[in-house]
């Protein structure tokens, strides 16, 4: 597949400077550009990255754009980019029926849309309902009253347990279990009585999660994760956790049960969140935050426990303080104590 720069501005909405007739044949990043390949500079800093390579065009902003012979100018150099990524991938073709493998065990009176691609040794249980063009990767597990929407993906190896339903245009990626098991106990004199998790998972479309997540199923009601949310790999959600549509969450974050989390939210890596609180709309935590209170909209946190972001910078730059100040404290301390032994003479 290739396309001119001209075919390719008017793809993205852009404004072409130099060649419009260059023939591109694909993209690239900064560290390995060609002559036939396009890639996107969006700041000073990737354009350093070249150090002499040189792409036959880039997509850039207005302001980069003078050192470039040839460029498609946009407001948003990586969204374009995503743009031509896209076209020059292509569109995978949905797998017809005849996909689904002689090694996979899809009970009888489970429901498979038009275009469903089960992989081999992957198992469908009763009831279970697979939208159209789904795809279930290789050694999946789909648990009874299992319910997954049109044209999502899930990769080999994902546990998707009775009862959850997962909606259209997800991605769920290898290792991922939904469904697992909510930690509720009742602690008693003998030990510690399992809560029964009896809710399930609800997954609203377009929904992105990484690898080897665990989603646990609600205690009673529902754990849900809304439209367009996008978690990465190694996150635990708790059991009645609600996360606002649009939020997102980078690795190893932790949310406890009962918490909810805003739309448009940003989580990142490694923050932990104590259960039952809430997280208003367009909240950012930054990475390693602890968490143990509600967070009015707009929040922006970091530090561990969790504090205004400018409060929090304040703290760490003092802590690098420390023992400077602690040997003035004690110089202090040492001359307080000449001056009260010579009150005392």
């Amino acid at each position: 597949m290739k396309a001119t720069l001209e075919q390719l501005a008017r793809f993205v909405g852009g404004k072409v400077k130099g060649d419009g007739s260059l023939v591109i044949k694909g993209f690239c990043s900064p560290q390995q550009a060609k002559p036939d390949r396009i890639g996107f500079i969006e700041s000073s800093g990737d354009r350093r990255l070249l150090k002499g390579a040189h792409p036959g065009a880039v997509i850039t902003t207005p302001e980069l754009a003078r050192y470039f012979e040839n460029a498609i100018i946009v407001d948003n150099p990586r969204l374009a980019f995503v743009m031509v990524m896209e076209h020059f991938l292509g569109r995978k073709k949905t797998p017809g029926r005849k996909a689904v493998s002689k090694q996979a065990l899809v009970h009888g009176k489970a429901r498979l849309g038009k275009g469903v691609s089960v992989g081999a040794y992957a198992i469908v249980e009763e009831k279970a309902r697979i939208g159209a063009g789904a795809v279930i990767g290789a050694g999946c597990y789909v648990g009874e009253d299992v319910v997954i929407g049109e044209h999502t993906l899930l990769y080999p190896n994902v546990t998707v347990l009775e009862n959850c339903e997962i909606g259209a245009r997800c991605i769920i990626n290898s290792g991922t279990v939904i469904g697992s098991q909510g930690f509720g106990f009742v602690s008693t004199k003998e030990g510690h009585r399992k809560f029964p998790q009896v809710g399930r998972v609800v997954i609203e479309d377009e929904v992105e999660i990484g690898a080897n997540c665990a989603i646990d199923r609600a205690a009673l009601d529902e754990t849900r994760i809304g439209r367009g949310c996008k978690l990465d790999n190694l996150v635990q959600v708790a059991h009645n956790v609600k996360i606002g549509e649009y939020t997102l969450v980078a690795g190893q974050v932790g949310i406890a049960g009962g918490t909810r989390i805003g739309p448009r939210c940003v989580l990142g890596g490694q923050a932990g969140f104590q259960g039952g609180i809430e997280v208003g709309e367009g909240s950012t935590v930054a990475g390693q935050s602890g968490v143990f209170g509600s967070l009015p909209p707009k929040s922006r946190v970091s530090g561990y426990p969790a504090k205004p972001h400018q409060q929090a910078m304040r703290v760490l730059a003092l802590t690098h303080k420390l023992p400077e100040l602690t040997e003035k404290i004690k110089a202090l301390e040492a001359e307080i104590k000449k001056l009260k032994r010579g009150r005392k003479k």
